[in-house]
């Protein structure tokens, strides 16, 4: 390294593209890593006091300024590979709603509202058993099945046919094959994905009205669905689709949902968070 980088070095001065090279460079040459090590020190002040006071060993010292480069120099990089986001993305999480008592969305189907202990909706499940044209599955109104609802069955990752569900219980269903005679026991069956978020969002309710608004959060970051297509009537419905499409960066998504739940007539407290979240992703794109 030349003396006129050195001495920039020493003063501080180099820019965010030479820390980087440098402690690159460091890290790959013994005899400037000693050089910088030195020259870390005496800028610090330090080199008097551990020179008199403290003996410390020479891999410590070279740990100190190393840790002093790098630390510039990933700073450096973070700040270049992330820009800064606006204030409405950083200022406050996403809001969840638990529906208000006189919600015209649908009343909750998975599980008793003040029981945590629940199982997390499933995407697929299986066949449990066949009789005849009726057959068992190991999903239910958990997984966001209703009375009606038609679920594909899958095979070695291919579509072989589909029941239509006349019995709904909270973890099994009952329902009648209406295509794909082969069916057998062990079939994996595909929820449907806007019944899978109606589940999602009913044990986010659910979480909710318990006041336990960390584990509503839990359930929203981790739902994994494949399409938000369904349609309800509660605003709180429409907002909390809204956090989880947004959790999972879809925003445009996220603000046509939190759009339909400002047009869903909500409660003066439901408006003013579903603003909130509306504003906050404007912003953050």
């Amino acid at each position: 390294m030349s003396d006129e980088k050195l001495d920039r070095f020493a003063r501080g001065e180099l820019s965010s593209l030479e820390s980087r090279e440098l402690a690159r460079k460091a890290l790959e040459d013994p005899e400037l890593f000693e050089e910088l090590t030195q020259t870390s020190i005496a800028r610090t002040g330090l080199s008097q006091r551990v020179r008199r006071k403290i003996a410390w060993p020479r891999i410590a010292i070279g740990a100190i300024a190393a840790s002093a480069i790098l630390g510039v120099a990933l700073y450096a990089i973070s700040r270049s590979s992330h820009p800064p986001r606006s204030e409405a993305a950083i200022s406050a999480p996403p809001i969840l709603l638990a529906r208000s008592v006189d919600s015209s969305g649908a009343t909750f189907r998975g599980s008793d509202r003040t029981d945590p202990e629940t199982r997390q909706p499933r995407a697929s499940g299986f066949i449990e058993s066949v009789t005849g044209g009726s057959v068992t599955i190991d999903l239910g109104s958990l997984d966001g099945l209703a009375q009606g609802s038609e679920a594909e069955v899958i095979r070695d990752g291919q579509a072989i046919g589909k029941i239509k569900l006349s019995t709904i219980f909270r973890d099994h269903s009952r329902g009648e094959i209406t295509s794909g005679l082969s069916i057998r026991p062990r079939d994996r069956v595909r929820v449907p994905p806007a019944a899978l978020l109606r589940g999602i969002l009913d044990q986010i309710d659910a979480a909710m009205a318990r006041g336990d608004a960390v584990t509503a959060m839990t359930i929203a970051q981790q739902a994994s669905v494949e399409a938000f297509d369904a349609v309800w009537s509660s605003a709180e419905d429409w907002n909390n689709a809204g956090v989880i499409a947004e959790l999972h960066g879809d925003k445009r998504k996220a603000i046509e949902f939190y759009e339909r739940a400002s047009q869903s007539h909500p409660s003066a407290d439901s408006r003013r968070a579903i603003e909130s979240n509306l504003a906050r992703v404007r912003g953050a794109r």
